[in-house]
Parts: structure tokens; sequence; C-alpha cells
């Protein structure tokens, strides 16, 4: 049994780096269809179920800060790279159609958790707001929403959220998927035309390759990179936990019901968002680099949330039956998506890519658009971004009213 936290560490490092060789490098077909982070949480949370390290009070320590100090520079790297104002250029449909899929799958939320409230867990708004989180952008923002809703690692709202988004995620994932050769019969019953898709793929084909740098990476990319991460996400910190909310405010304070509004540690959320938002509309974007330290730290922070949930402590039929609410979340929001498809005559590819890119974010979205057609993928990747952006915020004012409820 492993009791050093160095030696945890490198053991999480050794296992992320397995799965992502066997995903990058030996294109192993099976990551087509379920995401390497699924294979991460769930390699995690097993090791902790079978007590190959010891979850010390001092390992728990550790695992806490780790996460926390990564956090706001995964989320400020993640959202630098692309311009959220590229997403509004994809068309009105493409925006209007991931915005009532986000409306669809926030008051399935509601709908839900109103209709079975007296059959879930006391803390059960604290799950759904999680989930939510992911199924608003992906897996990105669970750690961010955890982090602003003091939920603590290896708690039971948290391993109940990732369980039920690692296993409906990937079977809506494997749906969608399936829908792919069905793209003329489903237009025919929306009545959708799909010359206006092509003509956004076009679109999207010539701007990438006007915005492409193709220089090698350099030494100074990386440091930049590091460096700036560190820098916002350090600032954002003393920002959220020293001056906006430091946990101390009375009424007497200036905007004390704003500020308290959220924790500390939920401003250090948002405004890392926001830093990330701000900055790829400057040339801070043309940083070579940043996308690929924020997809590691992505993988970091995901496996230190993993490694940290024992399974053998969670009851399997309360399990079961939050696992049953999240597909009957989904379910709600496929009708909508179905009704919306109809009403807008809206193309397969436009629902799919607005779906996936809520509820799997920029980690499946582009894996759906290109099984739809290779020249969708920065779409997905885009959509995937702009849900980043807003998943995290969503889910905290979800929670605010799940807990009114």
């Amino acid at each position: 049994m492993i009791t050093s936290p160095f030696s945890f560490f490198s053991l999480l490092m050794i296992f992320i780096t397995a799965v992502l060789f066997c995903e990058k490098r030996l294109q192993w077909r099976l990551f087509k269809i379920i995401p390497a982070l699924t294979f991460i949480y769930f390699g995690g949370m097993i090791g902790a179920s079978l007590h190959i390290w010891e979850l010390t009070p001092e390992m728990r320590v550790f695992i806490g800060k780790l996460k926390y100090y990564l956090l706001p520079m995964m989320l400020f790297l993640l959202l630098l790279k692309n311009d959220i104002r590229d997403v509004f250029k994809l068309g009105p449909r493409l925006m209007g159609s991931f915005l009532t899929v986000t409306a669809s799958i926030v008051a399935g939320f509601i709908i839900v958790y109103t209709a079975f409230k007296s059959h879930f867990e006391v803390d059960a708004w604290q799950t759904l707001s999680i989930l939510s989180s992911s199924w608003i952008g992906g897996s990105t923002n669970m750690a961010a929403t955890q982090q602003g809703l003091n939920v603590a690692d290896g708690s039971q709202a948290l391993t109940y959220a990732f369980l039920m988004d690692n296993i409906c995620a990937s079977i809506w994932l494997v749906l969608m998927i399936s829908f792919a050769p069905m793209r003329e019969k489903f237009n025919k019953f929306s009545g959708a035309n799909s010359a206006d898709v092509d003509k956004i793929i076009e679109h999207i084909n010539i701007t990438a390759a006007k915005n492409e740098d193709k220089r090698e990476y350099e030494f100074m990319d990386f440091m930049i990179t590091i460096g700036l991460g560190l820098a916002v996400a350090g600032a954002v910190m003393v920002l959220g936990k020293q001056y906006i909310n430091p946990g101390n405010l009375t009424d007497e304070n200036f905007l004390s019901g704003l500020r308290g509004f959220f924790s500390g540690s939920g401003w250090v959320v948002v405004l890392a968002t926001i830093a990330g938002i701000i900055g790829s509309m400057t040339p801070l974007k043309s940083v070579k680099g940043s996308d690929h330290v924020g997809s590691v730290l992505l993988y970091v922070v995901v496996g230190l949330i993993a490694t940290s949930t024992d399974f053998s402590t969670i009851d399997f039929g309360d399990t079961a039956f939050y696992i049953l609410a999240g597909f009957l979340i989904l379910l709600f929001h496929l009708m909508v998506l179905l009704i919306m498809a109809k009403v807008f005559k809206l193309d397969l590819y436009i629902c799919g890519i607005a779906s996936q890119a809520n509820i799997g974010g920029s980690v499946s979205a582009p894996i759906l658009a290109g099984t739809y057609n290779k020249a969708l993928v920065p779409a997905g990747l885009m959509m995937g971004i702009f849900g980043s952006a807003i998943g995290t915020v969503s889910a905290l004012m979800l929670a605010k009213i799940l807990m009114t409820l």
C-alpha cells in the first residue's frame, strides 16, 4: 500500500501517461467511443477502492491542495486558445441550438430533482449541480464546480456525479455516433436543408486554414505558457479568497450581497474563467502550447479527484437510482432536441454537435463532429470551448435554484 504522496503522484502520472499513449500514439479504436478521461477516472477510482494507496489525512490534504492550485491555471489555459467570438461566427442556428440544448438540460435537472426529491440523499443538489456543469461543457467544469460548492474530495455527492457522468454520458456519445448514418432520414423528419450546413463547413475550413500557426513549438512557448498560467492562477486566488469573498463578510461590507453570492473558491473559478475568455480575445491566444499544457492539467486534475474516490463506500442501490435519474434527464433533453429540430428544421449534424458540445464538451464533441464530417471537428471543439466557458457559472447558478426547492 502506497502512503507517500510523492510515490502516489508518480504512480498517477505513469497511469495517465499510459492511457494517453494508448489513445494518442497507439490510436486504439476503443477511445473513439469512450474518451480517455473515462478510463482515467474509473482507473483512479478502482485503485482507491482496492486501497493501492492509503487515503490518509496527509494524502487527502496533498490531493486537495494540488488540485486547488492547478484548477484555475487549467481553466485559464483551456479557454485561452480559442477566441470565444469565433463560436458566434458559426451561424445563428448552431448557436441557437446550443443554447436551447443548454436550457433543456438545466430544465431537466430541475424537473427530475423536483419530482424525486424525497428519494434523493440530502446533498443530492450538490451531485446534480456538479453533474450539470459537465453536461453544459464537459468534465473540465466538474472540478471547478466542486471547488465552487466546497464539496469535499471522496464525498458521495462527488462520487455519484462522476458515476452518472461517465456512465450516462458515455452511452449518450455512443447513441449520437450511431445516428450518423441516419442523417438523410433525420433531415427528412425535420425538413432540414443540408446545403446550409455544408456552407458552414466550408467557412470553417477557410477560416482555420488562414489562422493556423504552422511553426514548430519552441522552448519559450512552454515557459511563457507555464509562467502565464501560474501568474493568472495566483492572481485569481488572491482576488477571489482574500478580496472579493474572504469568508467573513457582513452586511456592512461594500456589495456584500454580490460578493457573498459565491464562496471565495467559487469566485476563484469564475475569475479564472473570465480571465481565459478575455485572454482569448487578445494576442495571448497565439502563445503555442497553452492548449496542450491545459489538457495535461485537465487529465491530472480529473485523476486527482478519481484517486480520492473510494468506490467501496457507496450504496449500489442509491447508485442505480442516481444513474436512472441521469438517463431521465437525457430523455427529457432528447425530447426537446427532437421538437427543436422539427420546429426549426435543423440538420442532424447541428443537433448532434450542439448536444454533445454540452454533454461531452471539448473532449468528445470533436470526436462526434469528426464522425459526422471531419470538417466539423473545429466546430465541435469551439462549441465545446463555449460550453466550458459557461458551464461552471451555469452549474453554480443551478445549485442556488436547487437549494431553494
